[in-house]
């Protein structure tokens, strides 16, 4: 299966009727993508929460709240509650929030609102898991991965670089740090190419940068594209 991208605006606080006029020229290509937003772009100044995810639901995209919560339970069930109103696809949490988790999840029964449990961030590497939580990344990925899943969560959010690991699991898997050979940064310790991600069995990938720094529309609707295309030739061959 080829995976979808996530789409992550990242620009939407700053430049919010930008943002959503990109979002807008790139739903008319017809190119298969879901739209991201962080938290940041549900503060601003200028329009409420409601506002925000409204301008992007009329788009009809899958919708990717990326919260990264990790609070009290009371807190967590009230946010997933306002997102289950709201008709987001997916919304995020913490593995770590360990036992805060439960009423999170219940939150979104008899709904169409998926909660994803996030892992370990791609901007983190070996080093890190062994510092903070005694064990290797990838063994840190696998194990907040089966308690995330056995407290209920819908899904894993992982690095690509790790989507091995965790083949075995059935849930759905939103693969981070996506970076095309033909693109680089320094945002991410752990990357993964968009064929990685397609023959490690993501389900979801998240891009951002390799889209939106190109220049021009015209360039972003190119890379976006090609993207595309070497997830598809990778599951295809």
């Amino acid at each position: 299966m080829v995976p979808q991208l996530f789409l992550a605006f990242d620009n939407l606080r700053s430049k919010p009727d930008e943002t959503v006029a990109e979002a807008e020229q790139l739903s008319q290509t017809g190119l298969p993508f879901g739209i991201k937003f962080n938290l940041d772009a549900m503060l601003t100044q200028t329009g409420s929460l409601w506002f925000t995810v409204s301008r992007f639901s009329r788009l009809r995209r899958l919708i990717f709240a990326d919260l990264k919560m990790w609070n009290g339970s009371r807190t967590m069930e009230s946010v997933v509650k306002t997102f289950v109103d709201l008709g987001v696809d997916f919304i995020n949490v913490y593995a770590l929030a360990d036992k805060q988790l439960a009423k999170a999840v219940e939150a979104t029964r008899g709904s169409n609102t998926r909660i994803l449990a996030l892992t370990v961030l791609s901007h983190y590497d070996d080093i890190y898991c062994q510092k903070w939580f005694g064990r290797s990344l990838e063994q840190t990925v696998v194990d907040f991965s089966k308690y995330a899943l056995n407290a209920g969560c819908h899904g894993i959010l992982l690095p690509g670089t790790t989507l091995d690991v965790v083949k075995n699991l059935d849930t759905i898997k939103v693969a981070t740090g996506l970076r095309p050979d033909w693109f680089k940064d320094s945002r991410h310790e752990q990357e993964a190419t968009p064929a990685e991600v397609a023959i490690g069995g993501a389900d979801f990938a998240v891009c951002g940068s390799p889209v939106f720094k190109q220049p021009t529309m015209a360039e972003k609707i190119a890379a976006l594209r090609r993207i595309i295309i070497e997830m598809q030739e990778a599951v295809a061959a």
